[in-house]
Formats: C-alpha cells, structure tokens, sequence
C-alpha cells in the first residue's frame, strides 16, 4: 500500500524541476524577445536619422589589411579596441552597414550590462535600466569628434567586469583585477579606469575592511599611464584615465561623453541595495518595469535633444553626394533658402559641375564670394570641400595641397577621399612615383583597392593620361611656366587656367562668378570685353548678360554687340518698370520683387 505514495513523492521534485526549466526557458525566450526588438528600434532609428553620417564617419580613417598596420595599431595604448572599430568602420562605407553595426555593439553591451545587473541582483527585476548605458552613449555617436573605439572599449570591457563577480576567493579577486587591469590598458585604453574603479566601488560597499586592498589593481594601470606620457605616446593623463581618450584630442568633449561611465556604477551602486530585496508581486513587478521604461525614455528624449547636434547633419548629406557626384541630388536638395556656406559651395561645384554656375547661380540665395570658396580653416572637412572646390575649378595645385591638408587635420589616421585627390594630382602633374605610393596604401584596403587597380594603367604612361576625360583635360589646365599659385590672387590664376585650357568651361565661370559675387562689376566688364567670342568665351552665360545690361543701361548697342538675348532685355524692362513703380515704397520692395526676379543677378545686385 506504501508503493503508490513512494511514486508520488518521487515524482514531486522532479515535477518542480521542470516547472523550474520551463519558466527559465520561458524568461530566455523574453529576453531573447527584448533584446531583439532592442536591436530593431536601435537600427530604425540610426538608419533614419543618421544614415549619411555613418559614410561620414567612414572618410575618416584608412584601414589597411597589412600585418604592419596592425602592429602598429595594437601596440599602442587601446590599440585592439582601435583595430577592432576600424575594421568594422571600414563597412560603413555600404548602404545599412554603419547603423546595423552600432546596433549590434550597443546591444551587446546592453545585454552584458543586463547579465551583471542579473548576477548581482537576481531579484530587483532591474533589467530595464540596462538600457541606459546605450541611452548614454547615443548622445556621442553622432558626433563626428568621437571615437567608435570609446564604444568598443566598453564593450570589451563589460564581459571582464562581469566575469569578476563569479570570483569568490579575495587574492583570485586581486589578481584577476590586476592582470586584465593591465591587458584592458592596452587593449581598450582609458576604459580601464572605469573597470577598476568599479570594481573597488563593488569591494567598498561589500567588504569595506578589505576594500583598500583594492587599490592594488590600480596600481600597475597607473604606472603603465606614467610611463605612456612618460614616453609621450600620449600628451595628457585624462587621455588615459579619461573618455577624453576617445575623443579628437584638440578639442574639449562636452558633459554627455561622461555620462556612459558615471551610469555604470550607479547601477551597481542600486543593485547592491536591492540584492536582498525580498520577492516582489506581480502588481509591483509591472509597476517597476513601467517606472524604468519611463526613466529610459525620458534620459532618450531630453539626452537626445540637448547633447544631440544636428547642425551638420544636411552637410554629411552633401557631402556624401558630393564624394559619389550625385550633383543633381545636391541641387535638388539645395533648392530653398539655404545659409550656410558650406553647403552653398558644394552648390556651386555641382552646378559648375553640370555646366550650369553662370546660367543658374542666383536662382539659388547666394551671398558674397564665399559661396563660391570659403577661406581656408584648419579642419579637416573644410579643406576636403575646398580640394574638392579647387579640382572643379581646374585649379590642380590647390586642390592638391587642400587634400594634403585635410589629411593632416584627420586624427590618428589618413582619409581614402584625399588619397584618391593625391592619386589623380600626381597623375595629372606626372609625378608618377608619388602617385604610386598613394596607390600601394589605397591597395592595401578591401573597398578602394579596385580604384586603385584601375588608376595603375596610368603610371608612366602620359598618353593614356592625356586621354582620360578627367585627368586629361584637367592636365591641360596646368599652366606651361612654373607660376606660384595665389601669389596675384586666386582670380588671376582662374584667368591662367581659362586660357590655357578654354575647353574647361569651370575656370571662367567661376572666374565670372567671383567678380558678380563681389559686385566687382569694371573687372568683371574686362574679362567679358577680352574673352568674348573667343575659345574661352564664345558665348555669355544668362547671368553674365544681366550684369552687363548694368554696365550698359544707357548704351543698348553695346546690349547688341554682346548678343544680349531679347528674353533678358524684356525681363530687365519689366524689374526697372516694378522698381520705378514702387520707388516710394522701398521697405517692400525687395519682397515684391523675389517671386518674379530673385533668380536674376539684378536682384542679387540691388538687394544682397
């Protein structure tokens, strides 16, 4: 009679058992849920608010697939961290890559940073808060003067942080601090601060009479900084100890930088309190997660609109339109009232580009010379516009020594744009040797080696050169006397250019546009009178015979000799009827006249 109750307490545990496994399979299944729809909503978002940012960021550095580089990578302080963001970064330059990328380390560390919470806390059900690691680091990953390797230090740094709360002996403790301690110096960098300070922050509020012992990991870290500043591989000690370190390294990062280390130990500093928190209901349950979600959403929002910069995010935009000449994107996005002039410039390059600077430059707000070129800054983005500005031109020096420039201004790296400008330079110059050299770097990469394969026909060889519908009738824009450029300005060496070479319309429409911008209109009338019905000049653009009509108002046969259209002549009597009509009520004139004339350079003349 005993058998059949022997059977059922024999069947009790195993019943728990597996009441346990499926509940456990169920919470992975959520979690696997949760972080999957994580990745998701990280990936929308980049994609649709950043995609062109993603290519910008990719301009930024060469990775190249050499042993030698990678030596020369990872023996330096975070190298491995550095190596590893650049062979990711290098992808960026395809369509989706950057954001599917990003959304996969930020993930990760969300994750991981869920897994300590869930070691160290199991019960204070804080998984949501996991999220705010990657809240914190979205308000950097936008900016073009961080570093991706912040974010994969900190990646590489939160599987060792959470293998260090496995560890139950004190001296295993010690030494496992000490020893990744100082493998985390060298392979993430200035991250390793953040592990050993959150580790002594962990021993402080759990063994707070051994915790001083705990300063022992620190100690090796702090030696191997020394001696790196020591060394001068690194100016600066907040550039080791720091997020600094992931960071342009002549600027100062804002506040939002530190955020992503301070909300680490904060948590850990939570889950400690609530470790022995006793089983909450399922009313409370769903009371936290929503307080947390709350929490996660509300740090996005606010962190996202006043960290955030959006400012350059159209100019990211023309910039990768103008590296793959999407011209006509570049008009059509530009077609409104723009004000920068960053953009104005790229503008005009896909105007000139076209063939059309002289016909439809004031149909677009242009305002001085500087739509045209922007003085020179030291950074790395204005001399690759202006390299870009200079080739358009037919202006090969400056646009050589511009693409020179913008790579020394890169941080800790050389940019594929730039090599491909010193590529096609040398080309065109003959420098045939120097041209070589950029191409072997450029070989060595898995998305420009192609290019550069193809430009290789070109060595030493003038004629094929010469033949090339790029490098050839840029070649003939080169002056045939050794002449310094800008020594007389850059307007005399666009008049060089426009006759050495008529066949580059570019060099005297930019010429002719420098002098309307500038309303320099007596040089403007001598480049006209000495070039017209020449090779150079064989007919006048629309807006050249607007400026004319000017010069000329009280002289119609000269409108005559340089065959002034009838359609601008009407167009010009009808604007000079409007202004003599309105000439009493000048304050709503200008707002009178745009919707008719704001596309004709007498508008620009009277009212810019």
């Amino acid at each position: 009679m005993k058998k059949p109750k022997l059977i059922k307490s024999e069947g009790e545990p195993a019943k728990r058992e597996h009441k346990r496994y499926r509940e456990l399979f169920s919470c992975q299944k959520v979690s696997i849920l949760f972080w999957l729809c994580v990745f998701v909503l990280l990936f929308l978002y980049m994609q649709k608010q950043q995609a062109f940012h993603f290519y910008y960021i990719e301009q930024e550095q060469l990775f190249l697939w050499s042993r030698s580089y990678f030596l020369s990578v990872v023996m330096s302080p975070g190298g491995l961290a550095r190596w590893l963001t650049e062979f990711c970064v290098q992808f960026f330059i395809l369509p989706y890559a950057g954001a599917l990328i990003v959304s996969v380390w930020l993930t990760f560390i969300g994750i991981v940073t869920a897994a300590i919470i869930r070691r160290i806390a199991p019960k204070s059900h804080l998984f949501i808060l996991s999220l705010l690691p990657i809240v914190c680091l979205l308000y950097v990953h936008f900016d073009v003067n961080y570093f991706y390797r912040g974010t994969v230090a900190y990646l590489l740094m939160l599987p060792v942080l959470y293998g260090y709360f496995y560890l139950k002996n004190l001296t295993v403790r010690i030494v496992y601090a000490a020893v990744f301690g100082i493998l985390l110096f060298g392979w993430a960098g200035a991250v390793v601060f953040l592990f050993v300070a959150c580790i002594f922050l962990w021993e402080l509020l759990n063994r707070f009479s051994q915790s001083y012992l705990f300063i022992i990991p620190f100690l090796p870290v702090a030696g191997l900084a020394f001696w790196t500043v020591h060394s001068a591989f690194v100016g600066d000690y907040r550039f080791l100890l720091l997020p600094d370190g992931y960071f342009t390294y002549q600027l100062h990062p804002g506040m939002a930088i530190y955020f992503s280390w301070l909300v680490l130990p904060l948590l850990l500093l939570l889950c400690r309190f609530l470790r022995n928190r006793k089983p909450a209901g399922n009313k409370r349950k769903a009371i936290e997660v929503f307080l947390q979600l709350a929490l996660v959403v509300i740090a996005f929002r606010l962190g996202m609109g006043k960290f955030v910069n959006h400012n350059p995010d159209f100019y990211k935009e023309l910039d990768y339109y103008m590296r793959t000449e999407q011209w006509d994107k570049i008009i059509e996005r530009c077609d409104g009232d723009i004000r920068n002039y960053l953009y104005k410039c790229c503008l005009n390059v896909a105007l000139a580009e076209k063939g059309e600077l002289a016909d439809r430059m004031f149909s677009f707000n242009q305002q001085g010379v500087q739509s045209l070129y922007i003085p020179w800054a030291r950074m790395s983005n204005v001399s690759s516009l202006l390299s870009d500005v200079y080739f358009t031109m037919g202006h090969v020096a400056l646009a050589q020594r511009m693409a020179f420039e913008a790579n020394e201004s890169l941080p800790n790296s050389i940019g594929p744009r730039e090599l491909k400008r010193l590529v096609q330079t040398n080309l065109i110059y003959g420098a045939y040797p120097v041209a070589e050299k950029y191409m072997d770097l450029l070989e060595q990469t898995l998305f420009y080696k192609k290019w550069a394969h193809e430009h290789r026909r070109f060595l030493g060889n003038d004629a094929a050169v010469e033949s090339d519908p790029l490098l050839g009738i840029k070649r003939r824009c080169i002056p045939p006397a050794n002449l310094l450029s800008e020594v007389q300005g850059l307007n005399v060496d666009l008049e060089v250019i426009a006759k050495q070479n008529p066949a580059h319309r570019a060099s005297i429409q930019y010429l002719g546009a420098s002098y309307l911008l500038s309303k320099e209109l007596l040089l403007f009338k001598k480049m006209v009178e000495t070039y017209y019905g020449t090779d150079v000049l064989p007919k006048l653009p629309k807006s050249y015979q607007e400026a004319l009509i000017i010069l000329s108002e009280q002289d119609p046969s000269y409108w005559d000799k340089y065959a002034i259209s009838a359609t601008v002549i009407q167009r010009f009597m009808d604007f000079k009827r409007q202004i003599l009509a309105n000439k009493n009520n000048t304050s709503v004139l200008p707002g009178l006249l745009k919707s008719s004339y704001g596309d004709t350079y007498w508008y620009y003349f009277m009212f810019k």
